[in-house]
């Protein structure tokens, strides 16, 4: 399997340190969480990054071993997970967690807090999830 293990690598270890950064979110209530503000803004920009970085990581596998040539971030996880690298029910968790990094960047003005939470509370687990299959390729 073609991959430049630099690059993903860089990746995963991102991934990892904001999942990391985001655990201290698993001690608040969604109340608590919707009440704080500042909670928030950290959890929007960590999953934007990690979002970003499960996006660089299935594009280069895809571009890397020739899979074709997908016309979105959805298809990029489907191809990745058809060729048994992550499996399909992860790849659709991280299909609509793809799509809410989506929001964060470009609709960042109909954010909906509590898609937020919970998405952080899945994120920590799904991460954790993508990075031990990738890990297994390289």
């Amino acid at each position: 399997m073609a991959v430049d293990p630099l690059v993903v690598k860089t990746r995963l270890d991102l991934i990892l340190e904001r999942v990391t950064s985001l655990r201290r979110i698993e001690a608040f209530t969604e109340d608590q969480f919707l009440a704080d503000k500042d909670m928030q803004s950290i959890a929007e920009r960590n999953l934007q990054v990690i979002g970003q970085a499960i996006i660089d990581i299935c594009t280069h596998l895809v571009a890397h071993n020739h899979w074709g040539a997908p016309k979105s971030y959805s298809e990029v996880l489907r191809v990745v997970a058809n060729h048994k690298i992550i499996d399909s029910t992860l790849a659709e968790r991280l299909i609509d967690f793809v799509k809410l990094r989506n929001v964060l960047v470009h609709l960042y003005l109909e954010i909906d807090p509590k898609i937020v939470y919970e998405s952080t509370i899945a994120i920590i687990a799904d991460g954790k999830s993508f990075v031990d299959a990738i890990l297994k390729l390289i």
